[in-house]
């Protein structure tokens, strides 16, 4: 009779286990097995750009996060934009990345170091076709953190300026003295604000008696026959409404939501109606305002807005 000893077959098992075990470990510190939180790693999963504010996203190797896709469809011929902005919050002092746009072909229109200490902000234009895709790819480097970013057509950076403002290098400044003075007082631009004038009024009709139906003039010391004033012209009416542009329409419950090219710029209010032109019981309600934008809550669906691009807001 054989005897075998027992130890060993257990010995062999316990090999195999702290293998996989090291296997499994050093998956995990390479990151091969972890998987990308936000799903966006690549082109055929990317999101749209967001049309109304900017797009906050993160890159982050411990978390398998180190790569976004997002994109954004041309509306028209002409120049596109992307601007990127690395946070400066402390937790992304060690992000370095490269932001990389191409378009529906795969060419590379622009590629730009992003990282907080010396490339913290990103804004390159390229051109644009109407009705392609552009994409941008965040590409991790080293480290972590958070960015901000946008792409649309270029902004106009004085869209914003009120009457009491004016448009200077692409800043919007107050005027001197608010934009102006009331009657009687004019602007001390170093002063920054209105002073009174004191005007002497030159009069030659001192001791001049005038014939029966005529007048001095002030200014001459003549006798004239006074010419009679014309009426004041009509003041001209007030506009009734805002026009403006459908830029996006999407469903929403039984109707759509439509995004509008007119908003605090132009006097747009939340809660003010409007509707599309051309599509008949298509009023909206304004629900929300923004600097030159708005949206809209509307009473159709998306698809009967299709080809439709104008609209009216009533003031």
């Amino acid at each position: 009779m054989v005897f075998r000893s027992p130890r060993r077959p257990r010995a062999r098992s316990l090999l195999a286990w702290l293998s996989l075990v090291a296997v499994a470990f050093a998956m995990a510190c390479s990151g091969q097995s972890m998987k990308d939180p936000d799903n966006d790693e690549k082109k055929e999963k990317s999101r749209p750009f967001k049309s109304t504010e900017a797009t906050k996203d993160r890159l982050d190797d411990n978390q398998g996060d180190r790569e976004d896709w997002r994109y954004w469809l041309a509306e028209k011929d002409g120049t596109g934009e992307i601007r990127v902005e690395v946070s400066k919050w402390e937790d992304s002092t060690t992000l370095t990345a490269m932001v990389t746009v191409f378009d529906e072909a795969g060419t590379r229109l622009i590629e730009k170091p992003m990282n907080q200490s010396s490339n913290p902000k990103v804004q390159e234009q390229f051109p644009v076709e109407s009705g392609r895709k552009y994409y941008a790819r965040f590409k991790l480097i080293s480290g972590k953190g958070e960015y901000i970013a946008e792409m649309s057509e270029p902004l106009d950076p004085c869209s914003a300026c009120t009457d009491k403002q004016e448009c200077q290098e692409g800043k919007c400044v107050d005027k001197p003295c608010g934009g102006g003075c009331p009657e009687g007082k004019a602007c001390d631009k170093e002063k920054n604000e209105c002073v009174k004038v004191e005007k002497k009024a030159e009069n030659k009709c001192e001791g001049v008696t005038c014939p029966k139906g005529e007048v001095c003039q002030r200014a001459t010391g003549k006798c004239v026959v006074p010419v009679a004033r014309p009426p004041d012209p009509a003041e001209p009416a007030k506009p009734t409404g805002v026009d403006c542009d459908v830029i996006d329409a999407r469903d929403a419950g039984g109707g759509s939501v439509l995004t509008l090219s007119a908003g605090e710029n132009r006097g747009v209010r939340k809660g003010m109606s409007g509707s599309v032109k051309g599509v008949k019981g298509a009023n909206f309600t304004v629900t929300e305002v923004y600097p030159s934008r708005c949206k809209a809550s509307c009473k159709v669906p998306a698809a009967k807005l299709s080809g439709k691009t104008k609209a009216s807001i009533k003031l």
